[in-house]
């Protein structure tokens, strides 16, 4: 009687699979399309940030500060790393002003502002362990760390090492192997 039962089921496995891969194929476009670029660019800025080892020196009970120029990406931030830590460290999210302090932050993001004015906030963090991150054309040509851009519809980014090293952050090999040319 279970062997009958057995052959029953098998013979019905196929279909079942066949279902279930339909079923996950005709919902998969729908899921990519709730991705908005701003919580693209905040998944991409985490992964920054879990790849990156900074110089030692705050205590553990101090979070790990991730300062936003952009009203859209902090929200993102906010819904993507609630809850995390990371190195031990609770992450924050802080909104900051293009003409606010900047050298509390462990990791700076900017967008929507002008290069001139990135270029400027950079060069105020000169040599401070401060992962800059922008997606701000020639954002990198300007003293910045790394720069986010499409490329085929692709969220990329490429990385200028020389500031990295002033900073004395240290990046992961598979970070850098992933980075696009400059």
């Amino acid at each position: 009687m279970a062997l009958i039962r057995r052959t029953r089921l098998l013979r019905f496995a196929p279909i079942v699979c066949a279902t279930i891969t339909v079923v996950m194929m005709t919902r998969a476009p729908g899921l990519a399309q709730n991705v908005t670029e701003p919580a693209l660019k905040a998944a991409f800025i985490y992964n920054f940030a879990r790849f990156t080892t900074w110089p030692d020196g705050w205590p553990a009970s101090d979070p790990f500060v991730i300062c936003v120029v952009g009203d859209a990406v902090a929200d993102a931030m906010d819904r993507v790393i609630k809850g995390r830590q990371l190195a031990g460290h609770l992450i924050a999210v802080s909104r900051a002003t293009p003409t606010g302090p900047h050298r509390a932050c462990h990791l700076l993001y900017m967008t929507g502002i002008p290069s001139s004015q990135a270029a400027q906030m950079v060069a105020g963090l000169r040599d401070a362990p401060v992962l800059t991150i922008s997606d701000i054309e020639g954002f990198t040509d300007g003293g910045g760390m790394a720069q986010l851009f499409f490329d085929r519809g692709q969220l990329q980014f490429s990385i200028r090492l020389d500031p990295v090293k002033r900073a004395r952050l240290l990046l992961s090999s598979k970070l850098i192997i992933l980075a696009k040319p400059l």
